[in-house]
C-alpha cells in the first residue's frame, strides 16, 4: 500500500503529462482498440464464440484467440478456428480481458499454461468470463461460491455476458480485486 502513495515525479526536458498516455482520459469509457484475449478449447461453441466475437468486433474490440499449441482447433460444428497465440507465449499482460467459452474442458482444465494464464489474469485484475462448462474454472481463481466482480460467469456467451465484459472494460481494471492480489501465485 505505501508504493501507492508516492508522488509522481517532476516533468523532465518539459515533457508535461499527455492525457492521450492516459488510461483514465476517456471519460467516456470507450473500449475500441482493446483485446480480448479467448482461451480456445476442443469443441469450443461456435455459436457462443461467433456471438462474442460479433458484440466485441461492434464495439471495436480486438480479439485474440489462444490455444495451447499454433494451428487451429476444431469447434463444435466442425469448423476449424485459426490459433493467433498460445497460452505460454501470449502473455495476459498484453490484453484487457479474458474468455473462456464453453466446450471440452478436459485439455484446457489440465493445462498448467491455462490455469496459469486465467491466474495471472485474476492477479492483474483484468475481467474474466466463464461460458458454460467454462464455469468449473472458478476452482483455480478459488472464487466464492456467490460470485465476485469481474468474473462473469454464465451459461451461454449471449448478449447480458457480452455487455457485462464491455461494461467492465470500460474501468480498465476490477480494482475491488486489488486487496487479493498479494495471495495470488502467479
Amino acid at each position: 500500500d505505501d508504493q501507492r502513495n508516492i508522488t509522481l515525479p517532476s516533468p523532465v526536458n518539459g515533457v508535461e503529462k499527455d492525457p492521450s498516455l492516459s488510461l483514465y482520459a476517456d471519460a467516456e469509457g470507450d473500449v475500441k482498440g482493446r483485446v480480448v484475449a479467448v482461451l480456445l478449447n476442443e469443441r469450443t461453441s461456435a455459436k457462443d464464440l461467433v456471438h462474442l466475437l460479433q458484440a466485441l468486433q461492434a464495439q471495436g474490440v480486438h480479439s485474440k484467440l489462444l490455444y495451447s499449441r499454433m494451428g487451429e482447433v476444431i469447434a463444435d460444428d466442425g469448423s476449424p478456428l485459426p490459433i493467433a497465440g498460445t497460452f505460454a507465449g501470449s502473455p495476459s499482460l498484453t490484453v484487457d480481458a479474458v474468455v473462456v467459452p464453453g466446450g471440452d474442458l478436459s485439455a484446457l482444465s489440465q493445462s498448467g499454461d491455462a490455469r496459469y494464464y486465467l491466474l495471472e489474469a485474476y492477479k492483474h485484475l483484468k475481467p474474466i468470463l466463464l461460458a458454460g462448462d467454462a464455469r468449473q474454472l472458478t476452482s483455480v481463481l478459488q472464487v466464492p461460491a456467490q460470485g465476485e466482480e469481474g468474473v462473469i460467469v454464465t451459461d451461454a456467451l449471449d448478449t447480458p455476458a457480452a455487455d457485462t465484459l464491455l461494461a467492465l472494460m470500460t474501468a480498465h481494471r476490477v480494482w475491488s480485486r486489488s486487496p487479493k492480489i498479494a495471495a495470488i501465485p502467479a
